[in-house]
């Protein structure tokens, strides 16, 4: 997957929601509007759209997909979840479920679900379908190798059906953000029986309560056409039935300049992108090309990431030499032109999000610092200080990689750039711990317990190899303290601690936007559903790295 310090999104990261300009100074850019009746005017039934994705999904199962922005964004045209993001980072609203509610100690979560929703197939989605789901993501269903969410969801202790609308969920240890977790950056769609117990076939048997249901999908391509779900259970706010469009066509295009091209030539009428180049290139399109920007806030972080396991990132000179001696307004101006709406970062969090602070201690830019701790590494490691800088294919990515080894090499530190690869080898070699460093780009703004899964020692997807007792105590204090004020100290020690020790070495928020032609309309879509299931006052998240609702889309005519 291509972006800028075009990283890679794994997993939990994206999909996308669109905003008016955030933080930007676009006069281009426009918002979206859902349910009609916006300033986009009123929505159009019917048409068909070709969305262009920046990489490739392979499986589909959603208990062992490696699921990346691309294919979460398949995932959200096909599948619900049983919660969904709200404004507010830390607080997640009822979706297929018609509550999520604890008890008095976070140890037991009652799910009920919303009556007369069926899945594609016809199956009702019911407590039955709902149990098997989460035991499914625990690695005790039908579905193998659940390697990834099996550690999500470690602190499941036990799932019980206790009526056919209920299902109570009780855990090992209090967990406070639990509803976070039944959404998962939009990655937890809840499938049918029918695609979960068929074997092999679960791969690519896409079955969902969502507003599109799957045509085609060529897993070699990564091209999947979905159609209108006509029994979709939500309508819009004039009692219209939602999706508004008859389908979709996704189609991975890796290189995000072509991306851009095939937006100017009318090959894809809209596309998804995080890159400063991008977004000057797409700017310059002309009228006929509106930008969509996520706002500032809650945005994820692009990165360098280091595996602190082994030489030469397991020791703490060799890594604050990389952040001091990096120069991330020289990168800046190479991946993303210097434009404002990429702000440089100290830390893993954006500024609405739980944990942030001024400054956490990461180390700042200066030369002659960084000089002193390539001497201190060196002296550590018998004279030397080398190591390899993984990058993908994407131009500006290499581009980046190439700026980061010339800067280093001129402080003492020697950078080999091995040839690029893509997303899913990289995934495997942080995986493996068999990559000293690669560009990355993860951690959207939601609750600040998903920071879990990334950096608690012994979870397969902490990447770093981070093992770090101060981080490891943050987290699990936070996860179970119900007390905000408490919650918000320890993700604040987390945040200190993971900053002083550069254990990643952090350059910009990424800003997301879409790329559309100019008769593409609602992007953002319908409040999210009351109770009833009519739209109500909470309007969807605009969190464009890790949502884009699909249904509220149309086109003129």
């Amino acid at each position: 997957m291509p972006a800028a310090l075009k990283f890679l999104t794994v997993l939990f990261t994206l999909v996308l929601v669109a905003a008016a300009c955030g933080g930007g100074s676009d006069k281009k850019s426009s918002g979206g509007g859902g349910g009609g009746g916006s300033s986009e005017g009123t929505h159009v039934e019917g048409g068909k759209i070709t969305y262009g994705l920046e990489g490739k999904t392979t499986n589909f199962c959603i208990p062992r997909s490696q699921l990346a922005i691309s294919g979460i964004e398949v995932v959200e045209s096909i599948y619900d979840t049983l919660t969904e993001p709200t404004t507010d980072p830390n607080k997640y609203a009822p979706y297929l479920a018609k509550s999520v509610t604890p008890n008095a100690d976070y140890t037991e979560w009652t799910i009920v679900i919303r009556d007369g929703i069926t899945f594609q197939n016809g199956e009702p989605l019911d407590a039955a379908a709902v149990k098997l789901n989460i035991d499914s993501w625990r690695g005790k269903g039908p579905v193998s190798n659940v390697l990834l969410l099996s550690f999500v969801f470690a602190n499941i202790a036990d799932t019980t059906v206790t009526s056919p609308d209920t299902v109570v969920v009780k855990t090992t240890k209090p967990w406070v953000a639990f509803p976070a977790y039944l959404w998962v950056t939009g990655r937890v769609g809840i499938a049918a029986p029918e695609q979960l117990n068929s074997g092999t076939d679960c791969d690519t048997k896409m079955i969902g309560t969502g507003p599109f249901k799957l045509d085609t999908f060529n897993s070699a391509t990564g091209d999947v056409s979905v159609s209108k779900n006509p029994t979709y259970w939500r309508k819009d706010s004039k009692g219209n039935q939602l999706p508004y469009l008859d389908g979709i066509d996704f189609k991975p295009q890796e290189e995000s300049s072509q991306r851009v091209n095939g937006l100017q030539g009318g090959q894809f009428d809209i596309s998804h992108f995080s890159g400063g180049v991008d977004l000057d290139a797409v700017r310059n399109l002309g009228n006929g090309i509106q930008t969509i920007l996520e706002p500032a806030g809650r945005m994820e972080i692009s990165q360098a990431l280091p595996n602190v396991s082994k030489p030469p990132f397991n020791n703490l000179d060799c890594r604050k030499a990389v952040a001091a001696g990096v120069d991330r307004e020289a990168l800046n101006q190479i991946g993303n032109k210097g434009l404002p709406e990429y702000r440089t970062a100290n830390q893993v969090f954006d500024t609405k999000v739980m944990g942030y602070v001024d400054n956490p201690g990461f180390p700042p830019y200066d030369v002659e610092t960084a000089k002193g701790y390539v001497a201190a590494c060196k002296q550590a490691n018998g004279g030397k200080f080398e190591f390899d800088l993984q990058s993908t294919f994407d131009q500006n990515t290499q581009a980046l990689a190439a700026e980061t080894k010339r800067q280093l090499e001129a402080i003492g530190v020697t950078v080999n750039l091995p040839a690029p690869v893509d997303q899913a080898q990289i995934i495997n070699l942080a995986v493996a711990g068999s990559v000293d460093a690669f560009l990355w780009r993860n951690y959207p703004g939601q609750d600040p317990d998903t920071m879990f899964v990334w950096f608690k020692g012994g979870s397969i997807v902490n990447f770093n190899h981070i093992d770090d007792q101060v981080m490891n105590q943050a987290l699990d204090d936070g996860r179970s303290n119900p007390d905000p004020a408490a919650r918000k100290k320890d993700y604040e020690t987390f945040n200190k601690r993971m900053s002083s020790q550069a254990y990643n070495f952090w350059t910009w928020y990424t800003q997301w936007f879409l790329g559309a032609r100019a008769n593409v309309h609602g992007f953002v879509g319908p409040n999210l559903p009351t109770e009833a299931g009519t739209p109500g006052d909470q309007k969807a998240v605009d969190i464009l790295a890790v949502y884009h609702q699909l249904l509220g889309l149309w086109v003129d005519k």
